[in-house]
């Protein structure tokens, strides 16, 4: 449990030094960001400790899945970057911009992570772990549309379940296709980094030793 350790302390760090750049004008709403990303890897780490329990496990899995998208939807928050030009010049800046790429990037570690964690025991071959990965990709642009442009969030899947498949389906529209391809492929991508693949290397390990 080591590194859930470290992971929270990694957000405290980032969430303090956010806190401290909000007091010369910096947004604060990159911890809140950050918070509900840490509740999907603190979802995904906690069916692992109750697997066994079969009240839990999808309570706990369902609760993962529900807060997936806020991870990589940090990306979107490059959007109010608008001042990037002077990072290079300009002390206050650059500090702004280090606590919004360390956000961001923590964001997408959750995201990534917590991907890793839930499949740990699933014994997945690769065609059906590449076809989950695009899927979970597909879906969860689809909620991070929403969650930019409706501004809705994980939640309202339970307090308007209604309202969230309506503004779902309204973004299978071909204007904003653009959109949800290309965040399904830069999670794709990503969690695509994830994949084992412990065959290949063990069968080049073997060569390698080997030739030597």
């Amino acid at each position: 449990m080591r590194k859930p350790i470290m992971i929270h302390a990694l957000f405290l760090m980032i969430a303090f030094f956010i806190y401290i750049q909000s007091l010369n004008g910096g947004p604060t709403y990159l911890i809140w960001n950050m918070t509900l990303a840490l509740i999907s890897y603190d979802a995904a780490v906690l069916t692992l400790l109750f697997k066994k329990q079969k009240w839990a496990y999808p309570l706990l899995f369902l609760l993962w899945l529900l807060f997936f998208p806020n991870t990589f939807y940090m990306i979107t928050d490059l959007v109010h970057m608008t001042w990037v030009a002077d990072v290079l010049s300009k002390p206050s800046v650059f500090l702004l911009f280090l606590a919004f790429v360390s956000s961001i990037l923590f964001g997408i570690f959750c995201g990534m992570e917590s991907w890793y964690v839930i499949k740990e025991g699933w014994k997945l071959n690769w065609y059906l772990d590449l076809l989950l990965t695009a899927a979970l990709s597909a879906v969860s642009s689809l909620a991070i549309y929403i969650g930019r442009y409706d501004r809705l969030n994980s939640w309202d899947l339970l307090l308007h379940p209604q309202l969230v498949i309506q503004k779902l389906l309204q973004t299978l529209q071909p204007d904003r296709l653009p959109f949800i391809l290309g965040f399904t492929f830069l999670q794709f991508m990503s969690l695509v980094f994830l994949m084992k693949d412990n065959k290949k290397y063990e069968k080049l390990n073997l060569e390698g030793k080997a030739r030597t």
